[in-house]
């Protein structure tokens, strides 16, 4: 079963202001402390760690990733639901991240074949374009668990099929959020850009 259904959206609170200075300093904390630190670049295997929770340090020890574009936060424990953030922009003279992990619970996941099978009828859905039905269906199945990457990775699919790029995105982050592995959409996030960036 891939961690990545059990990732919830970090409640957190962050502060990026200013230019990117080598002063600058990240801070990393969890309840409970102990947790993993890693960071990536979204649609990329590799991944740094930073060291555990809590943590303080340089934006510097965020690495190169810092420097070429956004960058994904994982928080992971043994025993609780992992937890990653988007950062679009890692540049700022301070970025403090805070989340509450929660423990994981083998009854969460009672309703995943009915989960795959909405999935799997959404995606028919978007190839015969039938993209309102696509949408509904993606709606049902985050009524269910908001944390499946691919309920808003269709999401973001019926949005750009209909034109509605704004709304795309918005979807194609978070499931970003949730499964930053996926280079697909980071391409398609990419797209989205050189799309707007052409109109202005």
């Amino acid at each position: 079963m891939s961690t990545n259904i059990g990732i919830r959206n970090l409640a957190l609170a962050i502060a990026a202001t200013g230019l990117f200075d080598s002063c600058g300093t990240v801070a990393v904390r969890s309840s409970p402390t102990g947790a993993d630190i890693t960071v990536m670049q979204p649609g990329k295997m590799d991944t740094k760690p930073l060291g555990k929770t809590p943590f303080e340090g340089k934006l510097s020890d965020l690495g190169s990733a810092a420097n070429s574009g956004p960058i994904v936060i994982q928080i992971r424990k043994d025993g609780y639901i992992p937890q990653s953030l988007y950062v679009p922009n890692a540049s700022g003279s301070r970025l403090e991240f805070d989340t509450n992990l929660k423990p994981m619970n083998p009854g969460s996941y009672d309703d995943m074949n009915k989960i795959i099978k909405l999935v799997l009828q959404a995606e028919r859905q978007i190839m015969l374009k039938q993209v309102d039905e696509a949408l509904k269906t993606a709606s049902a199945i985050k009524a269910m668990n908001d944390n499946i990457s691919a309920a808003w990775e269709i999401e973001g699919a019926a949005h750009f099929v209909k034109g509605d790029l704004s709304n795309a995105k918005i979807a194609w982050t978070r499931s970003l959020e949730i499964d930053p592995e996926n280079p697909d959409t980071a391409k398609m996030l990419q797209t989205i850009d050189e799309k707007s960036g052409a109109k202005k």
